[in-house]
């Protein structure tokens, strides 16, 4: 017998099968459908042959598909190839059990079984199974049961659902209940765990890595109008979206978003929630554009523990800043507003909040209060307070600190005396603009210094144990894209005399190898208590000089053209003593001193007249080329004695290793130097 069905009589060959299983029917059946229709699927250009031999307790069928649709889970397969034994089954219906291939593939057990009661369909493969089940009790829901399945056989439903979710790695397990009523929204309702899932968008803008779970999520579409509600367990994992990085904890994370179709393919979120029970609560609502812009967004955040949320959400944020490992306790709230894929507004509180940078560049306690930040015309006021501070180990005072917002500027409403190093820091102004699209976020800044102890500052910075105090002025200062630039300079009374700094530029200062340039001054310091302070022996006078081009990278100086010359107006008596001559000699680099008296007498004065002092150095690599006041033959005079005994300071070598020299001016400020005297 051959039967040739029209395009969706899929009752013709269900009866057709059934007749063949009762006893009267045909012993063979061979069978071509262009297309056979049943809930769970469709297959295109069928051909079944089903043998049953008169009294046999089953039958055996090959079917052979061109094409097997699943619409479900938007499944499809070409070159089906199915061959199992048909069997009656108590309650009036036939079941199929045997080995399918599809496309070429090796062959999975599959089971398949029409009632009366309904249809029901099982492949195993491997450690994963799927099932789909539907009832003729309730004809407009069917199930599909997942087992241990990997993402990849769902890759195309997952897409329809989310067409820029790409599932790279996972497995699935639970329901998925597919409603299709005649009247009345099409629904998906999914109750999934999920293990070790990975997943990324073609931007880059979200990924998830190792994420293990519970998802449930009910889809739901009438006419344009489709509906998502997801709810979120989350135990492990990390996730990141755009900026925001968390490493999930093992104990429950729940996140719940309702997202609403909108015209021209824009989604509104009316819910959205965050809650990591005492650790991170978040609530909001907000508008997805078509292209995954943000043209809306309303947060409240509470962070409930700022040291346990400093790992677990905070480190995408700090690591950019050049803070990968502060350490934060604490807690704070705000409120986040975003227009237009931009932040709008941030009204934030923080109490009891203590920042400390395990680098010792930056430490603030007890900082509480509120910060207040818009993008309106209208000024919004707010006000933060420390308790202590410090910067690179430099002690701060407590402080308040004022502020007003507008325009997308927050600024400083009047300038802040703090308390340092026995004298005052004076921030005289400051503007922070947060980034804007393409723009980084910039500061600018003036600050003035007033008296500040250089003894104190010396021993927390491992500088020689200087003596005095340090008065000065950075009139404004800026920083963005990770570099600092002084626009005015900056002055400093130093040493009875005055120092300064121009075209001071500073790369990564909270970086890997920072970077600095500058260019430097020196007028009229008091070379006494100077000398004194490197332990350099003891020389009256003043010096003048320049340090230009100088280039630091990690601290560590690798070019500048510098000229120390001591001041020609200088009235004064101009005294060397035996010890600074010795070490002015060995750093000269083997040079040598010349005197009037034999060298044997030279040693009987502790101190001589000089007329003038002057080296020069120019570095370029790991080589200084040393200068000084004029030829000596194949040297150069550092010291141009003056009176008698009348001395004169040599340098020989003209080119020096600049570790070398360094190593050398280390020994002088230990006594170690050791000079040639001629």
């Amino acid at each position: 017998m051959r039967i040739r069905p029209t395009p969706g009589k899929t009752s013709a060959l269900v009866l057709a099968l059934l007749c063949l299983a009762a006893p009267a029917c045909a012993r063979t059946l061979e069978l071509h459908a262009d297309e056979v229709t049943a809930t769970a699927g469709r297959f295109r250009q069928v051909d079944v042959e089903l043998v049953w031999p008169d009294g046999a307790p089953e039958g055996q069928m090959h079917l052979r598909a061109e094409r097997l649709d699943v619409p479900s889970i938007y499944y499809t397969a070409s070159t089906v190839d199915w061959r199992c034994p048909v069997q009656r089954t108590g309650t009036g219906g036939w079941r199929c059990s045997g080995l399918v291939r599809a496309g070429g593939s090796n062959a999975f057990p599959l089971t398949l079984e029409f009632s009366p009661a309904g249809t029901r369909m099982d492949l195993r493969i491997g450690g994963s199974g799927l099932a789909f089940e539907s009832s003729a009790a309730s004809p407009d829901i069917a199930r599909l049961r997942l087992e241990q399945v990997p993402v990849a056989w769902l890759k195309a439903y997952l897409a329809n659902l989310w067409k820029e979710g790409q599932w790279t790695q996972g497995r699935l397990g639970g329901t998925i209940d597919i409603v299709t009523p005649a009247r009345g929204p099409f629904e998906v309702r999914t109750d999934l765990q999920l293990a070790k899932v990975n997943l990324e968008t073609p931007t880059g803008w979200l990924a998830a890595a190792d994420v293990d779970g519970k998802l449930r999520l009910n889809y739901s579409q009438q006419g344009t109008r489709r509906v998502i509600d997801t709810r979120l367990v989350l135990r492990g994992g990390e996730l990141l979206a755009n900026s925001f990085y968390t490493s999930l904890p093992k104990t429950p994370v729940e996140v719940e978003v309702r997202a609403e179709s909108a015209p021209g393919g824009a989604w509104t979120l009316p819910r959205i929630h965050w809650h990591d029970p005492g650790v991170l609560e978040a609530t909001g609502t907000g508008l997805v554009a078509a292209d995954a812009t943000v043209p809306r967004l309303d947060l409240d955040v509470a962070l409930g523990d700022l040291s346990v949320a400093r790992d677990r959400y905070l480190s995408g944020f700090l690591a950019p800043a050049g803070f990968p490992d502060l350490i934060l306790t604490g807690q704070a709230h705000a409120h986040i507003a975003l227009r237009d894929n931009r932040f709008h507004s941030l009204d934030a509180n923080v109490s009891g909040l203590n920042a400390i940078d395990q680098q010792a560049r930056v430490t603030f306690a007890g900082v509480d209060g509120d910060l207040r930040w818009t993008r309106d015309a209208t000024p919004v006021a707010s006000r933060l307070h420390w308790n202590s501070g410090a910067l690179y180990g430099v002690g701060l005072g407590p402080a308040d600190f004022d502020f007003l917002s507008s325009d997308g500027v927050l600024r400083l409403a009047h300038g802040v005396d703090i308390e340092s190093l026995g004298g005052k820091l004076r921030l005289e102004n400051l503007r922070v603009q947060p980034p804007d699209g393409p723009a980084t976020a910039r500061f600018e800044f003036g600050l003035g210094m007033d008296a500040l102890d250089l003894g104190s500052l010396s021993q927390r910075l491992g500088w020689p144990d200087f003596a005095g105090t340090i008065s000065g002025r950075i009139p404004s200062a800026r920083y963005q894209d990770d570099i600092l630039t002084l626009d005015g300079g900056l002055t400093m009374d130093l040493f009875g005399g005055h120092v300064t700094v121009g075209n001071l530029v500073m790369e990564r200062p909270l970086g890997v190898a920072p970077t600095l340039s500058a260019d430097v001054g020196l007028q009229d310091i008091d070379l006494e208590p100077l000398t004194s302070a490197f332990d350099f022996g003891t020389i009256t006078g003043r010096l003048d000089g320049r340090i230009d081009d100088l280039r630091l990278v990690d601290w560590q100086a690798t070019a500048f053209k510098a000229w120390l010359e001591t001041d020609r107006k200088w009235k004064g008596k101009r005294r060397i003593s035996q010890r600074a001559v010795q070490d002015i000699s060995s750093v000269g680099g083997g040079g040598g001193i010349t005197a009037g008296l034999q060298g044997m007498f030279l040693k009987l004065f502790d101190s001589f007249g000089y007329d003038r002092i002057g080296i020069g150095c120019e570095l370029r690599g790991t080589v200084c080329r040393m200068e000084g006041l004029g030829s000596a033959g194949e040297g150069y005079i550092i010291v141009a004695g003056a009176g008698l005994p009348r001395l004169q300071v040599v340098g020989f070598n003209r080119y020096v290793d600049w570790p070398t020299l360094v190593a050398r001016l280390e020994a002088v400020s230990r006594g170690d130097s050791k000079p040639i005297i001629e």
